[in-house]
């Protein structure tokens, strides 16, 4: 587990922009951010997290940290524009811009369908670009900022059941490479996170309309891996990778990986790609079996069949 040094003390004075910080990872990072003193904006569609309680504001005002929440749909440019304009207005500037915001799904690639194929880039990769395009002039006029875009391991291997999610992450990763190139000789860093899989409410949101059980995905939480236990052997959670993000605003880097596996997966592809390829095999069969077993518990407890359970889901 990665720990920023200094933490209690080393954003003070510092604004971050959050998106997707109404739970997992952008929750535990508005508080992290909060607790190092740094002053936290919220974007998320909704205030509360999925699973209830305490929004993240409330948990950070409560704690005597300042933040504030604007609901904000990443995907839609017009409503990332009024964010950056509406953050600068209460809390003056935007130091830091962790661009979180981001949906999962388990598919097929037969059964993916066409508004969940847009709608994972639309959030997962555009809203990152929109917010972007929004804050690097307030980031130029203030003389300097920090950009902080989480991608994911499966950036960097495709991921059997996720290939657009995968598909969406891997254009994070080279966007953002990219995107360092184009600021070198400025005061504004970019870097890059990559976690691992991680346990967050984001998978109890199941897009309607993939035309198989892919409610299923929801058990890819904390309350699931409780119930059906761990879809893969090494399962992280949403603070774990918190503290990643902190100890990078801390101390910038370009790229951070939250292991050796994900750091090392490219060498790997070239060097031994029977490895690469067995390892995706086990993903697969170890996501089929997870799966099927949390498709099993929905059907005994809404007592119908798979097909039924489907339609109650789409709903």
């Amino acid at each position: 587990m990665l720990r920023a040094e200094n933490s209690k003390f080393g954003l003070e004075q510092k604004v971050a922009l959050i998106t997707g910080g109404a739970s997992g990872i952008g929750r535990a990072t508005a508080v992290a951010f909060a607790a190092a003193g740094a002053g936290i904006v919220i974007a998320d569609v909704r205030e509360q997290p999925i699973s209830g309680g305490l929004s993240t504001a409330e948990i950070i005002q409560q704690s005597g940290g300042k933040a504030l929440f604007f609901k904000t749909d990443v995907a839609v440019k017009s409503q990332v524009e009024i964010l950056v304009d509406r953050a600068v207005q209460e809390l003056g500037r935007i130091d830091i811009l962790v661009n979180n915001a981001g949906i999962g799904h388990a598919s097929s690639v037969e059964h993916t369908p066409d508004q969940v194929l847009k709608r994972l880039m639309e959030i997962n990769f555009y809203g990152a670009v929109y917010g972007i395009q929004a804050v690097l002039p307030v980031m130029h006029a203030q003389g300097g900022g920090h950009i902080i875009n989480i991608s994911s391991g499966a950036a960097m291997f495709g991921l059997p059941y996720a290939s657009v999610y995968a598909a969406s992450k891997a254009a994070m990763m080279r966007f953002s490479e990219s995107l360092r190139y184009e600021l070198e000789g400025s005061d504004i860093k970019v870097s890059v996170i990559y976690p691992d899989y991680t346990a967050t409410d984001l998978a109890l949101e199941v897009t309607p309309g993939a035309g198989m059980v892919t409610r299923t995905v929801r058990g890819l939480n904390q309350e699931g891996v409780k119930k059906y236990g761990r879809p893969v052997a090494r399962l992280r959670s949403p603070e774990e990778v918190a503290q990643a993000i902190l100890a990078c605003a801390l101390r910038p880097r370009g790229e951070v990986f939250l292991s050796r596996r994900i750091r090392f997966q490219g060498l790997f592809r070239c060097l031994f790609p029977a490895t690469i390829e067995r390892e995706a095999r086990l993903t697969k069969k170890s996501l089929e079996e997870f799966l099927d077993k949390v498709a099993k518990g929905d059907s005994k407890t809404a007592g119908t069949s798979a097909s039924g359970n489907s339609r109650m889901a789409d709903s």
